[in-house]
């Protein structure tokens, strides 16, 4: 009878020491499978209006935007859509009013230098977080864009190691420079030089828009849009190099209602894999600049 006894006191000894053990196991397990802090994994890429958008502003000929007012139609416009992401601004200049977030810096602030900040700000908030972002970036806030994705995935120093951008809009942006008349009335501030066509900023950017899966980062989409009608940019800045999909519109817009222009139809055409279609009746701007960034294309 004792024997049965002791018997019996072992097995349950036993079960619990093995119930003790699985439930250490499991927990070294957990910990060897969570990933550690600031190493969320690549997010895919994917159509959809879930992202958050980032609005870019361009130059500033008094050195200060209202983020609010300056994206105002576009960012209605998406609401309206049933854009289901957070719509944010990005600004760059100490007195800008109303930006989502901004950042010091004035009309002689090196747009590699706006570049920097605005990477580090995209890497630190989103990226290091597995979050993909979109950007609709008007005017020099296109470069601004261009030279962040550049020289993060050139690993230059400053820059961050990632960016998780999956889709960018230009809209007139001077991606060869900004038009003769405007480099004089821009003056000479350093912004304005490095817009001038053939300034060694631009010229440190290569010709196709920086698109990559190296060192970790997404690859990225790009849309440019023109208008004939844009006397700060030319229709061919403002495709110029080479991107996924390229929009120029024939007239009827100019610089500012490439932002602002969010309905009808306007006579454009689109450039599908190096190849310019005829001349069509098309959507606005900035409903574009929507469809580019939910399908990563262009309609």
């Amino acid at each position: 009878m004792q024997g049965t006894k002791r018997a019996q006191r072992t097995q349950r000894t036993r079960r619990r020491f093995t119930l003790l053990l699985a439930a250490a196991l499991s927990a070294v397990l957990t910990m060897l499978t969570v990933a550690p802090a600031g190493a969320a994994g690549k997010p895919s890429r994917s159509n959809g209006s879930s992202n958050r958008v980032i609005f870019v502003h361009g130059h500033a000929p008094l050195g200060k935007h209202d983020c609010t007012k300056e994206f105002s139609a576009a960012r209605k416009h998406f609401a309206n859509k049933k854009w289901k992401g957070s719509l944010l601004t990005f600004g760059y200049y100490t007195n800008n009013k109303k930006c989502s977030k901004n950042v010091s810096g004035t009309r002689d602030t090196a747009i590699k230098d706006v570049a920097k900040k605005f990477a580090n700000h995209i890497s630190t908030n989103y990226t290091k977080k597995g979050i993909k972002v979109d950007v609709v970036a008007h005017s020099m806030g296109g470069l601004v864009v261009r030279a962040a994705l550049h020289y993060t995935h050139k690993r230059a120093p400053g820059f961050p190691k990632k960016l998780y951008i999956e889709d960018v809009v230009t809209l007139g942006t001077p991606h060869a420079g900004i038009t003769k008349s405007r480099v004089a009335l821009c003056g000479s501030a350093r912004q304005c030089k490095d817009m001038k066509p053939g300034s060694a900023f631009l010229k440190a950017l290569p010709s196709k828009m920086p698109s990559t899966t190296k060192n970790g980062n997404m690859s990225t989409d790009w849309t440019t849009i023109s208008s004939y009608d844009d006397h700060t940019v030319s229709e061919d800045s403002g495709v110029a190099g080479s991107a996924s999909h390229e929009v120029q519109y024939k007239a009827g817009i100019n610089h500012g209602q490439l932002i602002t222009k969010t309905s009808g139809k306007h006579t454009a055409r689109i450039k599908h894999s190096g190849k310019w279609s005829k001349f069509s009746k098309r959507v606005s701007p900035v409903e574009q600049a929507r469809l580019a960034v939910f399908y990563h294309g262009t309609s």
